[in-house]
C-alpha cells in the first residue's frame, strides 16, 4: 500500500489542486468532473484481486481514500458531504463509509439524500444506500434502502410526507408504502400505501400518485361542447423519460370531426445522447375543423374533412467531434410548421420551414483559423404563390479569418450557394419570372488594410473593402470602397489630415434581399487641420470635395472653435458652403463664470433652410452653499424679432438649524410670449401667430413639518377656461406618522380671474405600530360656473393588527350628476361600505394553523334622495385552515345564497371543490371544461 498524507495546513491547497486531482486520480470516470473542495487526508491504496474458483485472480483494485472532519466533493453540479469516502478507480465508484449526504439537482429540483453506505457509480450515475432520508422542495422520504438511476429513485419500506418542512410533529398526513418511485421534479408513485393522519393509519391505497411539477406541467383535462364539433376533449399528460428528458402527451378528441382523434407531444431533452446538447419537439396532429352544410330541412349541419392539420416546432443543437477542428462541429436544426388556425387560402398553410446551420473552426499556424459554415434554409409544402418573406438557401461559407503580416491585414470571406427569394422589383427580368426567383450565387468579400509611418510623426494608412456577388444568370453586383489617409502631427496636439475615399456600387441583383439601391459613385478628397495654440483652446477646419458632384451639391466646409477654461467655456461651429456662397449651418454655446457666484450663458443656432432658432441668454446667481440659486433665461426669436419666452428659477435651503427646523424653497416660472410673422401670401393680412402666450410654473416651500405648494398652467391674455388650472396646497411632509394635506383649485378663467368649478380636497393618514387610519374627502365649492357646495366623494378606512387578530373596515361615498344645472338633473349618491372585517388566527404555535374571518359588505344607492334596492347588509363568513402543506377554505354568503368550498395541496394550487348559488350547484373538480 502506497500512502500519502496531506496535513491540515494543506486544506486550502486542496481546492486549488481539485481540478488536477479530478483529472489525474478520477479522470477515468467518463466525462464527470470531481473536485475535492475540503479534506484532511488522502491515501492511495492498491488491493490485490481475490482468488477465483478457477484459479485465476480478480482484477486488482486501485482505491483513493479521502477522509477528514469534513469531506466535501463536487461531482459536476452534485455535492457529496461525509467524513470518509473511498474512490475505486477500477470500478469507478464512490463509497461513503458511515453516514453521508449527497445533494443533486435534476429537472430543476434539488434533492438531499442522507444515509449510510452510500455508493455512487460515476459511470451510470446510479446511487444506492441504506436508512436514507430523501428531501427536496416538496416532499421528504425515509426508506430502509434506496437505489437511484438517472431520472428515477426507488425506495423500499418507506415513509413519505409533504408536511415534513412545516416543522410540526406529528405530520398532518403522511404515507407508508412498500415501494416508492420518485421522478425528480415530476411525480411520486407509491405502491401498497397506507394513509396516515397524525401518524395514525386510516386508509389503505394500492397506488398513490403525487404530482410534483409546476402548474404548467400538471395533467390537464378539458371537456367542452359546441354545435360545430360536438363534444371535444383535450388531455395533456406529463411524463419523464430518463434524467434529462421530460414532456407532455397531447390527446385531442372531437365528436364531429374526421378523424375524431388527434395526438401529439411536447418534449424537452437536455443532452440525451453524445453530440446533442438540447432537443425540443412540439408536434400535434389535430383533426381539421368541420365545414357547415345545409340539411334537407334547412338546418345547418357540420361534417368532417377526413384529414388532420399539423403543428410542428422542432429544434436541436449540439456539437460533434471533428478531426482538426478547434471546438468540433457546432450545429443547429429547426423545423417549424403551423396549420392550426390558418384559413384554407393562407399561403403558409401546409408549409414547413427548415433551417440548419453547421460551423467549424480549423486552427492554422500561419493564417490563424479557418471557419467553415454550412447553411440550409428550405421549406416543404406547396410551391409559393406570393413573394417569400424569407430567403431559402443552401450555401457554404468559408471564412479564413484575418491574415496579418506586419502592418498588413487581410480578411477574406467566400460564400457559394443556391438561393430562392423574392424577386428584385428593380429587375425586369427577375420580375418576369414571377414573385420569386431561384439561381446560384458566388459572393466574395474582403477587407484589406495597411498602415505605415513614412517619416517622423506621420501615419499613412490604406484600406480596401469589397463585396462582389456573381449570379449564374450572368448578373453581378459590386460594392467597392478604396481609401487612404495621411496624418501629420506637430507638437503632439496639432495635426493635418488628408483623406481620400472612392466608393462605387453597380450591377443589378435578381433578388430583393441583396439589391443595390445606391448607384452614384463618389470620389471624395478631404482635408482637416486641427490646431491647439494653448491648452483648452482648439480650432478645427475641414473641407471635403467629391469629384462626381457638381459645385452646387458639394458638402460645406466646417470650422469649429472650442474653449474650455476654469472660468469660461465656448463652442462655435460654422459650416459655410463656398460653392454656393452661403452659410449652411451655425451654432454657438458660451458660458462665462464657471465655478463663480455668477454664471452667464448664451446659445443659439442657424440653418440656411430654417433660419435662426431662438437665442437663449441665461444668468444664474449661486449663493454660498451651492444649493441657493436664482436664474433667469431670456429666449429671443430673431424671425419674429420678439422675446419668445422668459424662464425664472430659484432654489434655496436654510443653512442655520437645518436639522430641527429645515427650510427649503424652489420655484420655476415660464412665461411664453405671443410671437408672429408677417403673412407671405398677403402682405395686408394679419400676421401669422407662431406661438400663443402662456404662463406655467410651480413653487414649493418646506418649513419644519409643513409643505406649501402651488401650480398653475394659464393661457394669456384671455385664457382657456376648459384647460387652464390653478392649485394651491398645504400639508405635512411625506414620511410622518400623522400625514395630512389640503388642496384647493381647479379650472381657472383668466379673463374673469377666478375658478369656474373649484374643489377642495383633503387627505389624512395616521399610522402607528400595527395601526393605520386614512381618510379623504373632496368637496365642490361655488365658482363662476358652479353654485353648489356639496361633498363630491369621501372615504375612510382603518386597520388594527392585534397579532392573532386583524380588524379592518372602510366606507366609500361618491356623488354624481346626470344633467348638472338643469331642472331634470338626477343626483345619484353611492355608499359602499365594509364596516368591519375581523380575522382571527387559531393555534398556539409560531404560525397560526387556521384563520377565521367575518365581514359585512354593502353598496347603497340613492337617486334624488330615494334609496334604491337592494338595501340590505351582506354578511360574509370566511374560514381558512392553513397547515403549510395543505389548506382548506369555506366562504358563506347567506344573503346572496352563495357558498364555496375549496382546498389546495402541494403542486395542485387552489382548487374549488364545491360551489352553490342561486344559479345552482356545481362541483368544479368534476365539471368538464373547468
Amino acid at each position: 500500500m502506497l500512502g500519502r498524507t496531506l496535513n491540515r495546513s494543506l486544506r486550502l491547497a486542496l481546492g486549488v489542486l481539485g481540478v488536477t486531482l479530478g483529472l489525474g486520480l478520477l479522470g477515468s470516470a467518463d466525462a464527470r468532473t470531481i473536485k475535492i473542495v475540503t479534506a484532511d487526508r488522502l491515501e492511495l491504496r492498491k488491493v490485490t484481486g481475490d482468488l477465483q474458483p478457477d484459479g485465476s485472480r480478480a482484477e486488482d483494485q486501485e482505491i483513493v481514500v479521502i477522509s477528514g472532519s469534513k469531506v466535501e466533493l463536487h461531482i459536476d453540479q452534485d455535492v457529496l458531504l461525509a467524513t470518509r469516502v473511498e474512490y475505486n478507480r477500477t470500478r469507478r465508484t464512490l463509497t461513503v463509509i458511515g453516514t453521508g449526504e449527497y445533494d443533486t439537482v435534476q429537472n430543476g429540483s434539488t434533492q438531499v439524500l442522507k444515509g449510510s453506505g452510500l455508493v455512487v457509480d460515476l459511470g451510470s450515475e446510479a446511487l444506492t444506500g441504506e436508512d436514507v432520508v430523501i428531501s427536496d422542495s416538496s416532499i421528504e422520504i425515509r426508506g430502509e434502502a434506496v437505489s437511484r438511476v438517472p431520472g428515477q429513485l426507488t425506495a423500499s419500506n418507506s415513509y413519505f410526507t409533504p408536511c415534513a418542512k412545516c416543522g410540526r410533529t406529528p405530520n398532518d398526513y403522511a404515507f407508508r408504502a412498500r415501494s416508492v418511485l420518485l421522478y425528480p421534479g415530476d411525480r411520486l408513485v407509491a405502491y401498497d400505501a397506507t394513509l396516515l393522519l397524525a401518524d395514525a393509519p386510516v386508509l389503505f391505497l394500492p397506488v398513490v400518485v403525487l404530482p410534483l411539477q409546476d402548474q404548467s406541467r400538471q395533467p390537464r383535462l378539458s371537456v367542452s361542447q359546441s354545435a360545430s364539433d360536438g363534444v371535444s376533449v383535450e388531455a395533456d399528460l406529463p411524463f419523464v423519460a430518463g434524467s434529462s428528458t421530460y414532456g407532455t402527451t397531447l390527446l385531442r378528441y372531437s365528436q364531429y370531426r374526421t378523424p375524431q382523434v388527434g395526438f401529439g407531444v411536447d418534449l424537452h431533452s437536455f443532452a440525451p445522447i453524445r453530440g446533442v446538447d438540447r432537443l425540443d419537439l412540439y408536434a400535434l396532429a389535430s383533426p381539421r375543423p368541420t365545414v357547415p352544410y345545409t340539411r334537407s330541412d334547412g338546418s345547418t349541419g357540420y361534417q368532417g374533412r377526413g384529414e388532420d392539420e399539423y403543428a410542428l416546432n422542432f429544434s436541436v443543437k449540439g456539437r460533434l467531434s471533428l478531426y482538426g477542428s478547434k471546438d468540433g462541429l457546432l450545429y443547429t436544426l429547426t423545423a417549424v410548421r403551423n396549420d392550426i388556425g390558418r384559413t384554407d387560402n393562407d399561403p403558409q398553410r401546409g408549409v414547413t420551414d427548415i433551417t440548419g446551420r453547421a460551423s467549424a473552426d480549423f486552427p492554422s499556424l500561419e493564417f490563424g483559423s479557418i471557419g467553415v459554415q454550412l447553411n440550409d434554409q428550405d421549406r416543404l409544402g406547396p410551391e409559393p404563390t406570393v413573394a417569400l418573406g424569407t430567403v431559402l438557401r443552401r450555401e457554404v461559407v468559408v471564412d479564413p479569418g484575418a491574415y496579418r503580416l506586419g502592418n498588413l491585414s487581410a480578411d477574406f470571406r467566400v460564400a457559394l450557394g443556391s438561393y430562392t427569394a423574392a424577386s428584385n422589383p428593380l429587375s425586369r427580368s427577375a420580375q418576369a419570372q414571377g414573385p420569386n426567383f431561384s439561381t446560384a450565387r458566388l459572393e466574395e468579400s474582403h477587407v484589406i488594410t495597411y498602415g505605415v509611418k513614412p517619416w517622423t510623426d506621420a501615419d499613412l494608412s490604406f484600406n480596401n473593402t469589397f463585396t462582389g456577388r456573381y449570379y449564374l444568370t450572368g448578373a453581378r453586383t459590386v460594392n467597392l470602397s478604396v481609401g487612404a489617409t495621411l496624418t501629420q502631427t506637430f507638437n503632439v496636439s496639432n495635426s493635418v489630415r488628408l483623406s481620400y475615399l472612392y466608393t462605387r456600387q453597380e450591377g443589378t441583383s435578381p433578388f430583393a434581399f441583396d439589391a443595390v439601391y445606391g448607384r452614384n459613385p463618389s470620389s471624395v478628397l478631404s482635408a482637416e487641420v486641427r490646431v491647439t495654440p494653448t491648452p483648452g483652446f482648439t480650432v478645427t477646419a475641414s473641407q471635403a470635395v467629391d469629384a462626381f458632384l457638381t459645385p452646387d451639391t458639394q458638402a460645406p466646409a466646417r470650422f469649429s472653435v472650442n474653449l474650455l477654461r476654469d472660468r469660461a467655456s465656448a463652442n462655435l461651429v460654422l459650416e459655410p458652403n463656398f460653392y454656393r456662397g452661403r452659410l449652411d449651418t451655425a451654432s454657438f454655446d458660451a458660458t462665462v463664470g464657471r465655478n463663480t457666484p455668477l454664471l452667464l450663458g448664451l446659445r443659439g443656432s442657424y440653418t440656411a433652410t430654417g433660419g435662426p432658432t431662438p437665442f437663449a441668454l441665461s444668468a444664474d446667481v449661486i449663493g454660498g452653499p451651492r444649493t441657493n440659486t436664482f436664474g433667469v433665461t431670456l429666449n429671443y426669436d430673431p424671425v419674429s424679432r420678439m422675446l419668445s419666452s422668459l424662464n425664472l428659477r430659484a432654489a434655496a435651503i436654510a443653512t442655520r438649524d437645518a436639522v430641527l427646523n429645515p427650510v427649503s424653497f424652489n420655484a420655476t416660472e415660464n412665461v411664453n410670449f405671443q410671437t408672429s410673422v408677417p403673412s407671405t401670401s398677403d402682405p395686408a393680412a394679419p400676421p401669422l401667430v407662431t406661438q400663443n402666450a402662456s404662463l406655467n410654473g410651480q413653487a414649493t416651500l418646506n418649513t419644519g413639518p409643513l409643505t406649501f405648494s402651488t401650480t398653475h398652467a394659464l393661457s394669456l391674455p384671455n385664457g382657456n377656461p376648459a384647460s387652464d388650472t390653478v392649485y394651491a396646497s398645504v400639508g405635512t411632509q411625506a414620511g410622518t406618522n400623522l400625514n395630512w394635506n389640503f388642496r384647493y383649485g381647479g379650472l381657472f378663467d383668466v379673463s374673469r380671474f377666478w375658478f369656474t368649478k373649484p374643489t377642495l380636497s383633503g387627505t389624512l393618514t395616521a399610522t402607528r405600530q400595527g395601526q393605520r387610519l386614512s381618510a379623504q374627502a373632496t368637496a365642490n365649492l361655488p365658482g363662476l360656473e358652479q353654485t353648489l357646495t356639496e361633498l363630491a366623494n369621501a372615504s375612510v378606512a382603518g386597520s388594527y393588527d392585534l397579532g392573532r387578530a386583524f380588524v379592518s373596515g372602510g366606507a366609500y361615498y361618491s356623488r354624481s350628476h346626470q344633467s348638472p344645472g338643469t331642472p331634470g338633473d338626477i343626483v345619484q349618491d353611492t355608499l359602499t361600505f365594509q364596516p368591519i372585517t375581523v380575522t382571527f388566527g387559531l393555534g398556539n404555535g409560531p404560525r397560526p394553523g387556521a384563520y377565521v374571518s367575518t365581514s359585512l359588505r354593502q353598496t347603497l344607492t340613492w337617486q334624488n334622495g330615494v334609496l334604491q334596492p337592494p338595501s340590505r347588509i351582506l354578511p360574509i363568513l370566511n374560514l381558512t385552515v392553513d397547515r403549510c402543506c395543505w389548506n382548506f377554505q369555506i366562504e358563506i354568503n347567506p344573503v346572496d345564497g352563495r357558498y364555496r368550498l375549496g382546498f389546495s395541496l402541494p403542486g395542485q394550487g387552489n382548487l374549488s371543490a364545491f360551489e352553490a348559488s342561486s344559479g345552482g350547484v356545481s362541483v368544479p373538480l368534476l365539471t368538464p371544461g373547468r
